[in-house]
């Protein structure tokens, strides 16, 4: 810690998925125009991976890798949250809740040390984590931040929903210093700008950027798509981290399908309709302009021994799973799309994004 006077962002929004972690991103990256040094934590998480051993939350590992951060993934996520954890601390609480509130502190002193900034990201809205008795506005007061509240484009929606959001923070003591609002529609931008700055003026929060939709942001690749299905990778290993820009599910004869085929798509197929994955892979082999991002089997069920020989000279993932092809079409729509340290083009339109839509200046002189 610098003298113990280093700036401190809690990074709150109004629902899970609404663009925290783009924001931190983009505030570690913008405030190092400032400082010498900035510091991260996600004192609670919610979804975590498994690095080495030990439970982490994604996010966490996202910020350690892409701005090189020397600390331990366990100082920079000291309260994983696991299927159990919730009746465990309840059988529990006087035992827990102590323990709990010490690792934060100690691992936010880790992350602070020698640092002129701490970007601190929460986890879903104000009141995630009450039933721990770690709130967002609890764990904001424990580490005496200032707040930046996030939300999703339009002009209702997040004006009502922050209010609900600064209130919780408000209880709390936690000055909330001002508001950005993410994936904004790219041609209501200028318009949602100008209406939230009357609305944010008029309940006296500052609208510090409209950060417009990138639709790519939400795109999944082929591995995590892998990873929702528990699909079975047949071949086209080297091509996992591969976008999905649309997903095109394979019940339609194939002169109607060739229609719907765009650059980047996910074929969901039965594994029987050599027909339509015959006519799909000719237009990825003939047109420059298409390109197939892989293509799932369903059922079960495995094309002709041609048909595979085929795919196998292509370089397109293709992917086996058990299940119907609704379920697997389900499941891939429903997957969550989070940045990873690996999804460099995305990292660096994220941190553009705020650069060049939020006025981090004005954010950095009020904290």
């Amino acid at each position: 810690m610098r003298d113990g006077v280093e700036k401190r962002l809690f990074v709150a929004a109004t629902n899970q998925n609404d663009g925290k972690t783009t924001c931190s991103l983009g505030f570690m990256e913008g405030f190092r125009r400032f400082a010498k040094s900035v510091g991260f934590i996600k004192p609670v998480g919610q979804r975590y991976v498994t690095v080495d051993g030990h439970k982490v939350d994604e996010d966490s590992v996202l910020i350690q890798q892409t701005c090189g951060l020397c600390y331990s993934l366990r100082s920079l996520n000291p309260i994983v949250i696991e299927p159990d954890f919730t009746r465990r601390f309840l059988d529990s609480p006087e035992e827990i809740y102590p323990k709990l509130e010490r690792a934060l502190l100690d691992s936010f002193a880790v992350v602070a040390d020698g640092n002129d900034a701490v970007v601190i990201e929460g986890s879903g809205h104000a009141g995630v984590g009450s039933v721990f008795s770690l709130c967002n506005a609890r764990v904001a007061k424990l580490l005496n931040a200032k707040v930046v509240i996030v939300a999703l484009g339009g002009i209702g929606r997040p004006v009502d929903e922050v209010a609900v959001n600064r209130s919780l923070f408000e209880m709390e003591g936690v000055p909330v210093v001002g508001v950005v609002v993410n994936k904004a529609l790219p041609e209501k931008l200028e318009q949602t700008r100008h209406y939230l700055t009357k609305a944010f003026d008029r309940a006296g929060l500052p609208l510090l950027g409209v950060v417009p939709y990138a639709p790519c942001l939400a795109w999944p690749t082929v591995q995590q798509v892998v990873e929702s299905t528990g699909a079975e990778v047949v071949s086209g290993h080297d091509r996992l981290s591969s976008p999905i820009a649309q997903v095109l599910v394979g019940a339609m004869t194939p002169h109607n399908a060739l229609a719907y085929i765009r650059d980047e798509s996910l074929l969901i197929v039965p594994g029987d309709r050599d027909d339509l994955v015959l006519a799909v892979v000719s237009m990825h082999l003939l047109r420059d302009d298409v390109r197939l991002s892989g293509i799932v089997f369903t059922g079960g069920l495995q094309p002709s021994p041609e048909t595979m020989d085929l795919l196998s000279r292509i370089d397109v993932p293709v992917l086996f799973v058990g299940t119907g092809t609704y379920e697997t079409a389900a499941c891939v729509h429903d997957t969550v799309v989070k940045i990873r340290s690996t999804d460099q083009d995305k990292v660096r339109l994220a941190t553009s994004l705020v650069r060049d839509n939020v006025d981090l200046k004005r954010l950095w002189s009020m904290l």
